[in-house]
């Protein structure tokens, strides 16, 4: 499982792209959050590489390369990989700032099949993320994870 959690890690990140409207820097993140769920489900990794900022380091001293790389071992090792995934909550506390609480699971599953939460067999996660708007992106530039429950996740 502990090469799972770059790719949640990287799941549970920001999508590319600059968006320029005026949603709040709450929806801006919590839209490409669901953006990078969606990124993993189509295994796209060039969103995902994307997603994270160059600076990115976690207690487990990945950087970015060393998490894109198990992302990738990770989609040739599962192919039948479904993202469950929930924000619990998005803290703002400045505009180009965003601590992000979230619960996800990854099960594999026949193609085209979407798992009931209530009866997956897979570990769950929280992870805590550090988030940044670098020059109109959000990217992550640190996150930590820690063992939670399929309760969480609904």
């Amino acid at each position: 499982m502990r090469c799972a959690l770059p790719l949640l890690v990287i799941a549970l990140l920001v999508a590319p792209g600059c968006r320029c409207s005026r949603e709040s820097p709450e929806e801006r993140v919590r839209e490409t959050i669901d953006d990078a769920v969606q990124a993993v489900r189509e295994r796209d990794i060039k969103p995902l590489a994307r997603a994270v900022s160059d600076s990115y380091a976690d207690r487990e001293r990945n950087d970015k390369q060393k998490i894109l790389s198990l992302v990738r071992m990770h989609f040739v090792l599962h192919p039948n990989l479904y993202l469950m995934a929930k924000v619990d909550s998005v803290d703002c506390p400045s505009p180009t700032e965003a601590r992000v609480i979230m619960f996800a699971a990854m099960a594999s599953v026949p193609p085209g099949v979407v798992p009931d939460p209530r009866r997956i067999s897979a570990d769950v996660f929280r992870f805590d993320l550090a988030m940044a708007d670098e020059d109109g992106t959000w990217r992550v530039v640190s996150a930590s994870w820690a063992p939670a429950s399929v309760k969480d996740l609904l």
